[in-house]
């Protein structure tokens, strides 16, 4: 990636000792990029399971006990992925400013939480009440959103190598 053209808080960022070495080592960087894909792929991978079920998908499996084990994956995963994606942000921050793909993905990230926000602090709020075979529309419109937004996310997120 080519430096860009940045804010002086991206510049400084880049020039600071960890995103020298970050950039300098061998395995540093190799290893933060492993590490932020695997969470990226278990934050996918829990919530697409969620939010198919939320949307019909394997009916015989308990929303409520699908959610005591998806949901804490997903926040795992989230405090793997932040992070280590900061620590390869900031080894080439101008650069990543400058890139709209990465800005997409950033507001993809951004809108896929406060979907999730909305959706905890609404429908899924009476999970308990739910039946096996008939979440809320609202619940099933909250999982088609996030549904689209972490894919289109992680998208975003490959694609910021290729423009």
């Amino acid at each position: 990636m080519e430096h860009g053209a940045g804010p002086a808080w991206a510049l400084a960022l880049e020039q600071s000792g960890l995103a020298q070495a970050i950039r300098e080592s061998v395995w540093i960087y190799p290893s933060l990029n492993l590490a932020h894909v695997m969470a990226i792929a278990m934050l996918v991978g829990a919530i697409w399971v969620y939010d198919l079920r939320v949307l019909g998908l394997g009916r015989g499996v308990d929303i409520r006990s699908l959610s005591r084990l998806a949901l804490p994956l997903a926040a795992t995963a989230i405090a793997v992925a932040v992070p280590t994606g900061f620590m390869l942000f900031i080894a080439e921050a101008t650069a990543y400013f400058g890139n709209p793909v990465f800005l997409a993905k950033l507001g993809l990230i951004a809108t896929g939480l406060i979907n999730v926000a909305f959706a905890h602090l609404g429908p899924y709020r009476r999970l308990a009440v739910w039946t096996m075979t008939a979440p809320p529309r609202a619940a099933r419109v909250h999982a088609f959103l996030s549904l689209g937004l972490w894919f289109s996310a992680a998208a975003a997120g490959r694609l910021i190598a290729y423009y």
